[in-house]
């Protein structure tokens, strides 16, 4: 008797010629979540958003994503989709790279980039390599920037809050008072 080799699949020839058997067209459906038919297949389509972060982005029209045929619900994971993570990283800092550009540039008719980098604490020249987009910005400074050029009366605000010092938060007694 032969012993069992568990190794091999049932997909893969025995015999160890691989051009034995053709590559298949089309991959098995999986179960959708959603309805329970067995109707998900990577699809690729235009114009998809997903939620990613702190933002919605547009997904590239060309990327799988595991998608039921029937009720069209999309399971965008990390899992069924390795392409997935680097697709929506890379989108993700363009994003950020092009909406910094937009509000520095808006802001840019209210306030000099110095008056501005002095007032979030961003080193000389930095606002301007954003604008440019040659550095990726955080999340937190185009938030911030968003902000201030939607209501650039904000930014002399700032000016006042970084000019006075912040008053002292009164001392809490370790001892209880009597009534």
């Amino acid at each position: 008797m032969k012993p069992v080799d568990d190794s091999l699949s049932e997909d893969e020839p025995v015999d160890g010629d691989c051009a034995a058997r053709a590559p298949q067209a089309r991959t098995k459906a999986g179960k959708c979540p959603c309805c329970g038919h067995h109707a998900v297949r990577p699809t690729a389509q235009p114009g998809r958003v997903c939620r990613y972060r702190n933002t919605a982005l547009t997904l590239p029209g060309d990327l799988l994503v595991p998608t039921c045929r029937r009720c069209k619900h999309r399971i965008p994971s990390f899992d069924s989709a390795p392409e997935l993570a680097p697709a929506l990283e890379a989108t993700y800092r363009a994003e950020l790279i092009r909406r910094a550009a937009a509000a520095i540039t808006q802001l840019g008719r209210v306030c000099s980039q110095r008056k501005l980098e002095g007032l979030a604490d961003l080193s000389q020249g930095y606002l301007s390599r954003l604008r440019a987009g040659d550095g990726v910005p955080s999340a937190s400074l185009v938030s911030l920037l968003a902000l201030l050029s939607a209501e650039p009366t904000r930014l002399e605000e700032l000016a006042r809050y970084w000019a006075l010092p912040l008053a002292p938060e009164p001392q809490a007694s370790d001892r209880r008072q009597r009534p």
